[in-house]
């Protein structure tokens, strides 16, 4: 027998595996309707030819951020022809370059990858939006790449939230992340078009996470497919490593495939309990690599101090960074917060009546 007929012929508890994956939106997002008002309310004015207020959403992982995003951009695809919904995310689109190309692609127009400038494509994009009369609704989810890279690419920012008082044209910005405080690396005249509006998204309760997975294995799985407990067990397991939703969703599913690989008849509490590790783990192997990608300067405040042999005085590291981050301050809080994780040490010294900051590489205890 045909392996593929003999899989389908085992049958699934799933009616529609989609409904657990990231990337879906549901018709209707639970205990998230003041979010999704406010986020229309802002974008709403592009589908009258109108400028739209850009607004920064932040909040922890798995809060529904990006998916509250998500739906009112489709929404608004459906409602008006004028405003044009663009979705990015930045560790995909991590440069102004590909920003830019992406934005100019998503109005309609054709470049190529190569062969032009940023600044030749920011030209392609006024030109564009003068021609198609097209307002963009751009999303940047995940915003905080674009401050973990060079000066070059925060400059994008700068580019589109100054676009309606240097060229006469509407576009409305989205950024999404969880650090409300992304903005300070960002100079002051990024800051005052990027913080029109500031959308916060708290933690999901262990209640409120129940509520959504019990419509959402509505959706997914077969009717009596699930022993009453799994849902209160994966929203429980949620609520107790953050609250992510995301976290609650993978648990729902994998136990889903781990009962259909072993042949039962239902997904029950032991299916749960086998995924625990692995799905909570995922999690945490996603966020540490975000964040190892995201502390590029980190590594690199460790690669000049070790050059120094282990230590150096802050001043001296200030000088050899500053130039790059463009401002003293996030250098600081670059510092402190490797100190507080312990990747450093500090001490103070006095040499000859002048007070020192020496910054070390925290050896081994």
């Amino acid at each position: 027998m045909n392996i593929f007929r003999e899989i389908t012929s085992e049958g699934t508890l799933f009616k529609d595996e989609r409904v657990f994956r990231p990337d879906y939106v549901p018709a209707e997002l639970l205990f998230r309707e003041k979010h999704i008002s406010e986020i229309a309310r802002s974008v709403r004015p592009a589908a009258h030819g109108k400028q739209p207020q850009n607004l920064l959403l932040y909040g922890p992982s798995g809060t529904g951020k990006t998916s509250c995003a998500r739906f009112v951009l489709r929404e608004l695809s459906e409602y008006s022809q004028r405003a044009q919904p663009i979705y990015l995310n930045c560790w995909e689109y991590s440069s102004r370059h590909m920003v830019l190309h992406a934005l100019l692609e998503g109005i309609g127009m054709m470049a190529p990858k190569r062969g032009l400038s940023s600044n030749e494509i920011m030209e392609k994009v006024v030109g564009g939006l003068r021609q198609s009369g097209k307002i963009p609704i751009l999303v940047l989810d995940e915003v905080d790449r674009l401050f973990a890279a060079s000066s070059e690419e925060q400059k994008v920012l700068y580019d589109l939230g100054r676009m309606p008082e240097i060229h006469g044209l509407q576009i409305g910005l989205v950024g999404i992340t969880n650090n409300r405080d992304v903005l300070v690396r960002a100079d002051a005249r990024t800051k005052s078009s990027l913080m029109q509006g500031e959308i916060e998204f708290s933690k999901y309760s262990p209640q409120e996470l129940k509520g959504i997975l019990s419509e959402r294995a509505k959706l997914g799985y077969c009717d009596g497919a699930l022993e009453k407990e799994v849902v209160p067990l994966c929203a429980a397991i949620s609520a107790k490593n953050g609250g992510d939703a995301r976290v609650a969703l993978a648990l729902l599913w994998k136990a889903g495939l781990e009962a259909d690989g072993k042949g039962a008849k239902k997904v029950l509490v032991e299916h749960v309990k086998a995924v625990q590790e692995k799905c909570i783990q995922e999690a945490k192997t996603l966020g540490i690599r975000k964040e190892e990608e995201l502390a590029e300067m980190e590594r690199r405040i460790v690669k000049i101090i070790a050059a120094e042999g282990g230590s150096i005085e802050s001043g001296e590291l200030y000088e050899q960074l500053g130039a790059a981050m463009g401002e003293e301050r996030a250098v600081r809080l670059h510092i402190a917060k490797m100190v507080k994780s312990g990747v450093l040490e500090e001490k103070e010294t006095n040499d000859k009546g002048r007070k020192k900051r020496i910054l070390g590489i925290r050896g081994p205890k």
